[in-house]
């Protein structure tokens, strides 16, 4: 609640001095298009008026906030310092509108989620599903990216939430475990024995990955013996399980985006070392900015269908569910 105050007690002081959201509104949509006639056309505000705010606006700040150039207009070192107090001001101000329409029974508003490429599919068609059916007034973007960038985005205010697999231990984020996932090496149909594949081979095995995945094996690997080869680098997961079901390769990735070609028997699946190999899936959100009302809902939505999916062994073997 501190948060929603702090940005009422600053839109007065800005209205006092003569700065209104307009303005700012104004400004950051040139700052992200670099072009005030971009700028004027998208925002449906003519040229001149647009430049007028502008022009008010360095005047009412003493400062020059952009730098005009035959191919646009690049913002001052000035420009960037409002441009960062600025959406955060009109994010917060937002916020504390959805949330006093929410309380009213009817809840709505803007979150952005943040989700690991590996595991979009299997979660963004369910939230939207369920948003749609019973929170219409809830606007959701989500975007797709790995987890340390989805971290630092957290942390930049880009994000509301995020979806992240094996997030470091930081004091500026909330993170809450939701599910441990198996990791499984997969192949064509019958061209391996079944079982698990010890961890020593698997290093001597040429496998076809994604940075992300990669990285997570080196994390998981490195205390437990020497680390994968790369036979290729793909950052596209659909093309990688395409790959591996013609049989040009190999590869290691969580088992839940697998299920479906492993069930009509496309794919074999095998575990990884005597015990298994599992990653982390967590929720994470910052520390210092209270989730909105849209986004308490958000979280909450895919806590449920987290749960739902490990029951319905989506993440783990049977034999593997504890």
């Amino acid at each position: 609640m501190l948060n929603t105050i702090s940005a009422w007690l600053v839109m007065l002081k800005l209205r006092w001095s003569g700065v209104d959201f307009r303005a700012l509104h104004y400004f950051v949509g040139i700052a992200e298009i670099g072009s005030i006639t971009r700028a004027a056309q998208h925002l449906n505000v003519a040229q001149p008026a647009l430049s007028r705010h502008v022009r008010q606006l360095e005047e009412e700040l003493g400062a020059q906030l952009f730098i005009r150039e035959s191919r646009g207009i690049r913002m001052t070192d000035q420009g960037r310092e409002l441009y960062e107090h600025a959406k955060s001001i009109l994010r917060n101000v937002q916020r504390a509108k959805d949330d006093v329409r929410g309380s009213a029974g009817n809840p709505g508003g803007n979150t952005t989620l943040g989700v690991v490429p590996t595991i979009c599919p299997l979660i963004a068609p369910k939230l939207v599903s369920s948003l749609q059916s019973d929170y219409p007034r809830i606007n959701l973007k989500i975007d797709e990216g790995y987890s340390q960038p989805l971290i630092d985005w957290l942390d930049a205010g880009r994000l509301d939430l995020a979806l992240v697999t094996e997030p470091p231990p930081t004091r500026r984020l909330f993170i809450e475990h939701l599910v441990s996932e198996e990791m499984v090496f997969a192949t064509a149909r019958g061209s391996r024995p079944k079982g698990a594949i010890p961890i020593a081979e698997l290093a001597k095995t040429p496998l076809i990955l994604s940075h992300g995945i990669r990285t997570i094996l080196d994390n998981l690997l490195g205390h437990k013996g020497p680390l994968v080869t790369a036979l290729l680098e793909l950052n596209s997961i659909e093309t990688i399980r395409l790959m591996v079901r013609q049989g040009i390769g190999t590869t290691v990735l969580p088992r839940s985006i697998l299920h479906d070609e492993a069930k009509t028997g496309q794919i074999s699946l095998h575990s990884i070392g005597p015990s298994g190999l599992f990653r982390r899936l967590a929720i994470a959100y910052s520390r210092t900015r209270r989730l909105s009302n849209a986004s308490e809902i958000v979280k909450g939505l895919l806590m449920n269908i987290v749960a739902t999916q490990d029951k319905q062994r989506m993440f783990r073997a049977p034999s593997k569910v504890k």
